[in-house]
C-alpha cells in the first residue's frame, strides 16, 4: 500500500491579479491516511510575486507520492533551492541534510512527482524565485556563477540547459533555517523577517557554488558525514542537557576521535563549539519573546 497527496499549483493556475492577492495568505494540504498511521501536511505562502516558501512535514508508515500539478506558463525560468532536514526524497535523489540548488526552465507538463520512502519522518523545506528577481537580488554576481547557471539567468528565451547541485547543509545554513522556522513575530513583521533569512540562505548557497564545495567533504566517507549530522542534531535537540563528548560518539556509532576532527571538518568548529553557538541563538530567540534574563538563562543552561 502506498499513500498519495495532490498538490495543485497554486502559483500558475491563477491570473497575475489572482496572484498578486493571494500573496501572504498561507495554505496547508494535510495528509489524509485512512488508517490513522502516517500523518503530516504540505504547507506553502507566496511570500511576494516571484517568490515562495514549501514545507513538507510527514511521518510516515507507507510510502508517499506526492503528485504536483504543472501547469506552468511557457517561457518561465525559476530557480529553487531545497533543504533535506530529515528523511530521503528518492525522486530527486537527496539524502538528509543535504541541499540542492536547482535553476532551469519550467517544461509545460502533466505532473511530477516526489516520493518518500516508508518508515521516514520527513521534513524538507525550500523555496522557489523568478528569475528576475533572483537576478535583482545578485547583480553583477552573475558573472561568477558557474557557466551553464550564468547561461539560464542571462537567456530570455527558453534553453535545455539546467544547473543542479547538491551541497552538505552547513552550520549558518542550519541556524537560518532554525530561524525562520522558529520566528517569533506575527503579521508583516513575519513575512519580512522570513524574506530576510532566504535572502541569508540564497547567499550562503551561492557562496558554496562559487567556491564548488559539493555534498563530499575531503577525507570522510558519506556513511561518516551522516553520522556528523546526526551528532549536530543530537546536541540541538539536547543543549540542556547534552550528553558527554564519549556518549555522543557511541550514540552515532563513530569514535572520539572520528566524531572531533569529523565536527571540526563539517562545521569549521568543535562539538561544544557548535553547541555553544545553538545556545546563544536561542537565547536571542527568547529575548526576542521579551523573556527575562533570568528566565532565558534557566532555559538554554550555562551559556
Amino acid at each position: 500500500m502506498s499513500l498519495l497527496l495532490s498538490v495543485p499549483d497554486f502559483i500558475s493556475q491563477q491570473d497575475n491579479q489572482d496572484l498578486f492577492e493571494e500573496i501572504r495568505q498561507p495554505w496547508i494540504i494535510p495528509l489524509e491516511d485512512p488508517t490513522g498511521r502516517s500523518f503530516g501536511s504540505r504547507w506553502g505562502v507566496n511570500l511576494r510575486p516571484g517568490l515562495d516558501i514549501l514545507i513538507d512535514d510527514y511521518t510516515l508508515q507507507e510510502d508517499l507520492t506526492v503528485e504536483i500539478g504543472a501547469d506552468v506558463p511557457d517561457e518561465l525560468a525559476w530557480l529553487e533551492m531545497s533543504f533535506m532536514l530529515s528523511g530521503h526524497n528518492r525522486s530527486e535523489g537527496v539524502q538528509a541534510h543535504h541541499s540542492f540548488f536547482d535553476a532551469g526552465w519550467e517544461e509545460d507538463t502533466a505532473e511530477e512527482l516526489a516520493l518518500w520512502q516508508a518508515g521516514d519522518r520527513v521534513f524538507k523545506f525550500d523555496f522557489h524565485i523568478e528569475k528576475t528577481l533572483f537576478q535583482t537580488l545578485v547583480g553583477e554576481q552573475i558573472q561568477t556563477f558557474p557557466q551553464s547557471l550564468q547561461q539560464i539567468l542571462q537567456s530570455s528565451q527558453p534553453i535545455s540547459e539546467q544547473f543542479w547541485q547538491v551541497y552538505t547543509i552547513t552550520a549558518p545554513m542550519q541556524s537560518a533555517i532554525h530561524q525562520l522556522l522558529h520566528c517569533p513575530y506575527e503579521g508583516l513583521t513575519r513575512w519580512l523577517y522570513w524574506e530576510s533569512r532566504i535572502t541569508e540562505l540564497i547567499a550562503l548557497g551561492l557562496d558554496q557554488i562559487s567556491q564548488s564545495r559539493s555534498c563530499s567533504v575531503p577525507g570522510l566517507p558519506v556513511e561518516d558525514l551522516d553520522r556528523i549530522y546526526y551528532a549536530s542534531d543530537i546536541m540541538r535537540q539536547r543543549y540542556v542537557d547534552p550528553p558527554s563528548l564519549f556518549e555522543l560518539a557511541r550514540l552515532v556509532g563513530l569514535n572520539d576521535r572520528k566524531l572531533k576532527e569529523g565536527f571540526r571538518q563539517v562545521f569549521g568548529t568543535t562539538v561544544f563549539g557548535y553547541l555553544s553557538q545553538h545556545r546563544m541563538e536561542t537565547a536571542c530567540q527568547l529575548l526576542q519573546q521579551q523573556q527575562s534574563v533570568a528566565a532565558v538563562a534557566a532555559a538554554v543552561h550555562r551559556i
